[in-house]
Order: structure tokens, then C-alpha cells, then sequence
């Protein structure tokens, strides 16, 4: 009898625990199935990627970077020297607990290989800082202005009367004898004395950056939820500036399955000790040189986290333009209106026997023109001259970029960002419209001589009609490679063929797609958009943002594409977001789809390719 008993105990034991095992089966199944579903394009699993630095070798990343996470790592991977990340406070204060996690996990992810570039990183940037230091303008802020700020005109606007020549953009801000020795002082100091070139193993490989922190966290994930959704296989960093903006959550849990790095700021450029930390307060606009600078890539897609790509760029860096620049800058609504004192500043010389190609933004196309006897040098456009800064202004949104054969322009342009908003964000646009970091990139790069491509097709102004009126709310910008393409075949029709049948010819071409959208105002935050009434109002209409063109020019319903994001990201997978922490969840995913079944519902009223 008491045989009998044990045996039933034990046959009791035998099926809890295997009920135990089923229960743990089927949760870390439908984990890995959820996983799967998130980070797989739409129609297959081709763009799932493991980070091309792990050891899983054929295994997708929506398996290997769960297993990883509670695997051991190897004696080989663990830091090879002792490390510590930093604060953006002050190093001398201890750190409170809360953060302690998040300097943990920071420490674990710089082992190995990565540890030895962060040293050889430190020794690098320390050298540049310094040069930008001992190259401070020593003279006051430039804000004297004659009569005001310059009014910016759009490109597709006539000039009102007024002609952007050398004489009118020197009536705006005033630099008098010794402001402009010393800034040309300055800028003769950094444009000398930063290196053109980099250490061996610093930088590799092909990547895409973005700038998170606060809010632009999220708008980072829904930017790189897109690229993969498309199959976009480009490894990813995202560069968080300060300790508090770094979620923990996000960065160790989420992005990494996304094959997406979080980069701490202040630890990739300074680490502990470095002399120089303490001398820069870095503002909004600096960020972005200092991620592409900091960013493990050598060539570089930079886009704002408020910018998604509606199709993958991936071959943007291995096509024209890209190839034979290593520089891709895209166009702004407006006239450029830098100063003319900028290029004495940069030791520029401006032609007076040469001009660029003239521009049409109307055709999108940059024209070769011959110089004549006949032209009216002083009342020409000045920017229509070689060795200017030619028209458009520069939308940064989005830019590319190679270390390569750019790295000293891309110092040089975050020189001008760290002395930007007092000096080089004046002399690059007078106090007009956008100013900020935008000209930098375009400008150091004339500066030293480098190579460049200005996309010829002009953005398009996004929107939506409110009360009769267009409501703009963001740009969409053209893909270069289809730009470059579409130009070198209207250039052939041009030696060929004149008036209409020039134009009947090319309207048979097949014309460039729009790639990114820059979401810029307002951004995609699902319940800011609401409490502002921007994707419904008051009587419960609803608002498609961009209107009903976005399927012809960007082959996709752009807009149904994101809520559906949003949707998967905020309330299938409940992902934790630290900016929709104190948002009801339930509220915000009922208003979510709300919005995405009316955008399914309206999408028969979409313009239809011709």
C-alpha cells in the first residue's frame, strides 16, 4: 500500500511538471512568433538580419537576439578594459540608483572589438575637439544687423523685386574690420589643422543614423519599424544625447532585435576623463555632426527621426550619385541667402568670369550654361556664381555622406555647428527662414573642395485642405539615384530634340519616386496629433495628413503604413515607450484604430497612377 501511494505521488509530480514544460513552450513560442511578425518585411523574411558583429551565423535575428539575451558571453566578448560610462552631469556626482541599470547594460555592449575602436575613438575625437576649441572666434557673437533679418523667398516664387545679388546680401548682417580678420583667423585655424583622414578600424561599412532622445525615441523606432518592414537590411545607430533620455527598455530589449544600436553620446566622444568635456554645451542642431562623426559607419544615410523612408534606401550607397560625390544633399523650399562675408571668411573665391548650372525647380534640373560677355555681374543672382554655395538652400533632413573621401568636411561642418548659432547659422542664413545646421554640410564641403550632389528634383510641400486652405505638414523628398538617372536621360533628349517634342519625350520618362517622407510638422505622435485635432476634429472628421497623391508619388498608402505600425508597435506588442508613459494605453490604441480602419476605409479615394 505505501508502494502504491508513492507511486501516485510521483505519477502526480510527472504531470505537473509537464504541464509546467507545456505552459513554458507555448509562452516562448508565441514570444519568438510575436517577434517574427514585428521585425519581418510584409511579404517575407527578408529583411530579417542578425548584427553582422554576433556569432549566430545563419539563425534570422528574430531568434538569435532573444537566445543572446540570456546567453553567457563568452571570456572573449567581456570588456577588455575597464569601463565606465558617463554621466552627461557632472562626473564628480555620484549617479543615482535608477540609472545604474542603464550604465550597466551600456558597459556590456563596448567588449572586445568594439571596446578597443571606443578607445581608438576617444584618442581621435580628442584631437579634433581640441583643434575646435583653440579655433573659437575670439570676437563677440555676430548680431548686428542693418536693416533686419533678410526676408527668405521661396525657389518656386518670383524675388518680389528684390534680387539676391552680392550687393543686397551685404545690406543684412554687418561684420565690421576686425570681426571679419578674426573669424577668417578662425576659420583658417580648423580648416588647417583637422585631419583629412581617420585611424585605421575606426569606421566601416555602410549604416543608417539617427538622433534620438525624449520623444524623438519613438519617432526613431517608427522610422526604423518602416525600413524594415520594407526589407531594409542597413545596419542602424541610434545616438541618444543624455543619460535620462536613454530607455533601457528600448535599448537593450527592442532595437537590438532591429538589428539597431543605442549610442550614449557623451560616452562615444568623451568616455571619462577627456580634458575637453566640459567646454561644449551641445544644442539640438550639433547633434547631428556629432553622430555622423561618432557613428561606427564610414559611409553614412543620417536621417532626422521625424523622417521615414518609404521604401528602402539601401541602394542609394552602392548606386550613382553616391558612388563617384560621397556627398548627397537635398533641396529646401527656399532661395539661399548667405552672407557674402562668409566666403572672404572661408577663403572661397568667387568667379566673376564662371557660373553653376542654372536651376529649375519647376522641371527639376540643373542646366550647364556658357558665360558671355554680356552678363550683368552686378546684378546677377550671387549665388548663380562659381565658388557660391549654389541654389537651393539645403533641407538636412536627410543627408549622405562618406568618411572617406568627406572627413574633413564633415569636421568642418561641426565646426561650424559648435559655433553655429552665434556665428556660422548668421553668416549661412541672416536670421531667414530654417536656420540652423542645414547649409553646414554643403558648405564645408565647397569649402574643401570636395565633390558633391545637389538633387535636382524639387521636394514636394505635403499636406492636406482645411477650411479652404492647403495645410502643410511636411516634405517629401526624391530618390537621388532615380534623380541622377532620369537627368542623364533628359540631357540625352536635349541634344536631340527641342520644344515639344523635348517635352513630350521626357514626360514619357519614368520620373523619380519620393523617398522620404520628414514628417517634420507635426511629427507622428498618434494622440498629439489627436489632442490637436490634426487627424480629426471636433465634429469627428477625420484628416488624411498628406493628402490623397501620396500612393502615385510614393507607391505605397503611406499614411495607412503608419498607423498600422503604430497599432502593432503601442497595443499588439504593448511595447513600453517612456513618451506615452502617462498616456492611457487603451484610449491611445482605440484612437489609433479609429484612425487606421478610416484610413483603410477611405483609401478607394487615393489618386490612381495614370
Amino acid at each position: 500500500m505505501k508502494y502504491l501511494t508513492q507511486l501516485m505521488v510521483r505519477m502526480r509530480l510527472h504531470r505537473r511538471r509537464s504541464r509546467h514544460l507545456a505552459i513554458v513552450a507555448t509562452v516562448a513560442a508565441s514570444l519568438l512568433l510575436l517577434l517574427f511578425f514585428l521585425f519581418s518585411p510584409h511579404e517575407s523574411t527578408g529583411g530579417l538580419v542578425s548584427n553582422p558583429e554576433n556569432d549566430c551565423g545563419w539563425l534570422p535575428s528574430f531568434f538569435c537576439s532573444p537566445v543572446r539575451w540570456f546567453s553567457p558571453k563568452p571570456v572573449s566578448e567581456r570588456p577588455v578594459v575597464p569601463y565606465k560610462a558617463v554621466n552627461s552631469g557632472s562626473s564628480s556626482t555620484p549617479l543615482p540608483n535608477p540609472h545604474q541599470d542603464k550604465i550597466d547594460f551600456i558597459q556590456s555592449t563596448y567588449n572586445g572589438a568594439r571596446a578597443k575602436r571606443l578607445l581608438l575613438g576617444h584618442e581621435y575625437y580628442d584631437k579634433i575637439m581640441k583643434v575646435i576649441v583653440e579655433a573659437k572666434p575670439m570676437c563677440k557673437k555676430l548680431e548686428k544687423y542693418k536693416d533686419g533679418h533678410i526676408l527668405a523667398i521661396r525657389m518656386e516664387y518670383p524675388n518680389s523685386g528684390n534680387v539676391f545679388t552680392e550687393k543686397y546680401l551685404s545690406q543684412y548682417l554687418q561684420l565690421d574690420e576686425s570681426e571679419l580678420s578674426l573669424m577668417v583667423d578662425s576659420h583658417k585655424f580648423a580648416h588647417d589643422n583637422l585631419p583629412d583622414s581617420y585611424p585605421e578600424g575606426l569606421y566601416r561599412g555602410d549604416g543608417i543614423v539617427y538622433v534620438g532622445g525624449g520623444r524623438f525615441n519613438w519617432l526613431a523606432l517608427l522610422s526604423v519599424r518602416s525600413l524594415r518592414a520594407q526589407g531594409c537590411q542597413l545596419p542602424v545607430e541610434v545616438f541618444v544625447p543624455t543619460l535620462e533620455e536613454f530607455e533601457l527598455e528600448l535599448c537593450s530589449r527592442i532595437f537590438p532585435v532591429m538589428n539597431v544600436r543605442c549610442v550614449l553620446l557623451p560616452t562615444a566622444l568623451f568616455g571619462e576623463n577627456l580634458p575637453y568635456s566640459k567646454q561644449f554645451k551641445f544644442l539640438g542642431y550639433q547633434y547631428k555632426s556629432l553622430a555622423i562623426m561618432l557613428s561606427s559607419f564610414e559611409n553614412v544615410l543620417l536621417l532626422d527621426s521625424d523622417n521615414v523612408p518609404t521604401y528602402s534606401p539601401d541602394h542609394l550607397f552602392t548606386k550613382e550619385p553616391f558612388i563617384s560625390t560621397g556627398l548627397i544633399v537635398w533641396p529646401d523650399f527656399w532661395h539661399r541667402t548667405t552672407s557674402p562675408d562668409y566666403y572672404t571668411i572661408a577663403g572661397c573665391l568667387v568667379s566673376k568670369t564662371k557660373l553653376h548650372p542654372a536651376y529649375n525647380e519647376r522641371a527639376g534640373e540643373f542646366i550647364e550654361r556658357e558665360t558671355t560677355d554680356d552678363v550683368d555681374w552686378e546684378n546677377i543672382l550671387f549665388h548663380d556664381r562659381l565658388g557660391t554655395i549654389p541654389d537651393p538652400s539645403s533641407e538636412s533632413g536627410q543627408l549622405m555622406i562618406s568618411k572617406k573621401t568627406h572627413m574633413r568636411a564633415l569636421l568642418l561642418a561641426l565646426y561650424y555647428n559648435m559655433y553655429g548659432p552665434g556665428y556660422y547659422y548668421p553668416l549661412f542664413s541672416q536670421g531667414a527662414h530654417g536656420e540652423g545646421d542645414k547649409e553646414t554640410f554643403l558648405a564645408a564641403t565647397i569649402s574643401t573642395n570636395k565633390p558633391y550632389y545637389q538633387v535636382a528634383k524639387f521636394l514636394d510641400a505635403l499636406g492636406n485642405i482645411k477650411d479652404g486652405n492647403f495645410n502643410g505638414n511636411g516634405m517629401g523628398q526624391y530618390d537621388p539615384v532615380m534623380d541622377y538617372e532620369w537627368n542623364l536621360e533628359k540631357d540625352k533628349l536635349r541634344k536631340k530634340l527641342s520644344g515639344q517634342e523635348y517635352e513630350d519625350a521626357v514626360a514619357k520618362l519614368t520620373s523619380p519616386k519620393i523617398l522620404f517622407v520628414h514628417a517634420n510638422f507635426p511629427k507622428l505622435d498618434p494622440w498629439k496629433l489627436f489632442l490637436d485635432q490634426d487627424t480629426v476634429n471636433e465634429k469627428g472628421e477625420r484628416y488624411r495628413l498628406y493628402g490623397l497623391g501620396m500612393k502615385v508619388r510614393a507607391g505605397t498608402d503611406f499614411e495607412q503604413d503608419q498607423w498600422n505600425y503604430m497599432y502593432l508597435l503601442l497595443c499588439d506588442l504593448q511595447l513600453k515607450i517612456e513618451h506615452f508613459k502617462s498616456i492611457d494605453r487603451k484610449a491611445l490604441c482605440l484612437e489609433i484604430k479609429a484612425h487606421r480602419d478610416w484610413l483603410v476605409s477611405t483609401e478607394d479615394s487615393l489618386e490612381k497612377t495614370q
